[in-house]
């Protein structure tokens, strides 16, 4: 929803509000600055009253002085409005600022969706946009947000599966894994299930241990029982068909001279009926 919000068009319109909120700062600078011209003058008008009243007739010098008072109250509370408003009115944006700003939407995508962008760092970054989160469940999950610069949004969102679903591997992904066993081990087939974009019920990257608890969970045949069906051999059973070691077997494997499979991440193998190595011999 971030994503979506934080868009060039989205801080175009900002910034056309901005400019328009400046334009009207500046009119209501201009407002204030006439309070405190008024105010002076009338401050400037009653002392000149004070001043030219016969200090014989005291009743009338002091109602005159109290108003020369209270006017000097007002005047200082017309600049000390003044000031105010005037150091919270905004700036203009500058060229050089218009266009880091629009580089914002690109490179907080980038943010956002870096790898290396932990969970913390993007809660300070919801932090910055959002105000606050009132959150309503029924029969889904209703998050009404307030943003920063006070506009809302409403999401509904579909509540939670519970825990013995949400922990379910998907039918596609152990159909994926029971494909990728007829050719790899389990470390191959983790790699080749996180290529094509397969994840763990967590959402996390496959590794060779996922592929071994869920093809024992899910009684998936493993590679070595995959092979036997297919007919391949031990070393030492086709060892007895060539009638030497099984010892010779594996040096004639590391020479290349023999055909072999393996069937798990440490490098054992089993190898072609003798009749199948014969025939691979003369293909070659």
């Amino acid at each position: 929803m971030l994503l979506e919000r934080v868009t060039p068009e989205a801080l175009a319109l900002t910034l056309a509000v901005q400019e328009e909120i400046i334009e009207r700062a500046a009119e209501a600078r201009r407002l204030r600055h006439l309070q405190v011209e008024r105010a002076q003058y009338e401050v400037e008008l009653a002392q000149r009253r004070y001043l030219k009243v016969d200090p014989d007739n005291r009743l009338v010098a002091s109602v005159l002085e109290a108003e020369w008072n209270t006017k000097l109250l007002a005047l200082e509370e017309a600049r000390a409005i003044e000031e105010r408003y005037n150091q919270s009115d905004q700036q203009r944006v500058s060229a050089a600022e218009q266009a880091d700003v629009e580089q914002v939407p690109e490179r907080f995508r980038r943010f956002w969706n870096d790898s290396k962008t932990t969970a913390r760092e993007r809660k300070r970054a919801v932090r910055l946009l959002i105000e606050d989160v009132t959150v309503h469940k029924t029969d889904r999950i209703v998050a009404h947000i307030r943003f920063k610069g006070g506009s809302t949004q409403t999401i509904m969102v579909a509540l939670p599966l519970p825990l013995s679903q949400s922990r379910l591997t998907p039918p596609d992904t152990l159909a994926a894994m029971d494909r990728l066993l007829e050719e790899f081990t389990d470390a191959e087939v983790a790699e080749r299930l996180n290529q094509q974009g397969f994840r763990t019920f967590e959402g996390l990257p496959f590794l060779s241990t996922h592929v071994y608890q869920l093809r024992r969970h899910h009684e998936l045949a493993d590679r070595f029982t995959r092979l036997r069906a297919r007919g391949l051999l031990t070393a030492e059973e086709l060892a007895h068909s060539y009638g030497v070691t099984a010892q010779t077997i594996w040096r004639w494997y590391r020479q290349g001279r023999l055909m072999g499979m393996c069937y798990n991440d440490r490098g054992s193998c089993l190898f072609l009926p003798q009749e199948r190595q014969s025939l691979l011999a003369e293909t070659k």
